[in-house]
């Protein structure tokens, strides 16, 4: 897939080295209430027992005039795995600490990964950090699911996915189906701009209900980004949240 070759390329040299942040000023503080919209409270994550077949590829971190984000790469060794924890750290130069997503009243979203398909590379991204000061390197830690792992996953499709640009800026823009039988709830679709090694741009849409297959008729998705996509490969994805047995 080009989604996982892009991955796994910005993956070989990230985990070389952290990335530096990407200063935009072209976003606008619109984008940042339309991410945070409908933002469940949850509690924050602590990181006990890493996990043993999801394990973190790479990390970047970009920042803009209306906030940070962090991205987390990911590669699973084994099995399918739903509600994966992900815990992250971001600092400044001198490496203090500036930002944990261990905060209570964090949305589900930003604390864990809905699921991770089976022997396979993916993202992760947080888009709703509020740092005091522009961090330069984002660390992350990835624990070990609360459920048994899920049989063979619901499959969300994402086409026609394009840059497009209004008022706040660029954005992408497209369609996500659902083909299983499942209704999808809170689904997030994060899409990641890159270029070459570097993660020029990334954010996040949520979609409060997907209709199982057939879907009526289409549903399109905006995600905003923090950081300046212009000219990068665009990669996104939307693991699925609820799953064959009633778990989400």
């Amino acid at each position: 897939m080009i989604a996982q070759r892009v991955i796994a390329a910005l993956a070989a040299t990230l985990a070389a080295s952290s990335l530096a942040a990407c200063e935009s000023t072209q976003d606008t503080s619109s984008r940042m209430a339309k991410q945070a919209k409908n933002v469940a409270k949850e509690s924050g994550v602590t990181i006990g027992r890493e996990n043993a077949s999801i394990t973190v590829t790479g990390s970047a971190v970009v920042h803009d005039a209306n906030g940070t984000a962090a991205i987390v790469l990911l590669r699973n060794k084994g099995g399918a795995q739903a509600n994966v924890p992900i815990g992250i750290a971001l600092r400044d130069a001198k490496g203090r600490k500036l930002y944990s997503n261990d905060l209570a009243g964090l949305d589900k979203s930003l604390t864990s990964i809905a699921a991770v398909a089976p022997r396979t590379s993916t993202f992760w991204v947080n888009n709703q950090i509020q740092a005091a000061s522009a961090p330069k390197r984002a660390s992350a830690k990835v624990g070990t699911s609360p459920a048994a792992g899920p049989g063979a996953l619901p499959r969300m499709e994402l086409t026609k996915v394009v840059y497009e640009r209004d008022s706040d800026g660029v954005f992408a823009r497209g369609v996500v189906t659902n083909r299983s039988k499942l209704p999808q709830l809170r689904l997030v679709v994060s899409c990641i701009s890159t270029k070459g090694s570097k993660v020029l741009a990334a954010g996040r849409a949520i979609i409060d209900r997907l209709a199982p297959a057939p879907t009526p008729k289409p549903v399109t998705f905006r995600v905003y980004f923090i950081g300046d996509p212009k000219g990068g490969t665009l990669t996104c994805t939307a693991p699925p949240t609820v799953l064959p047995g009633g778990s989400s």
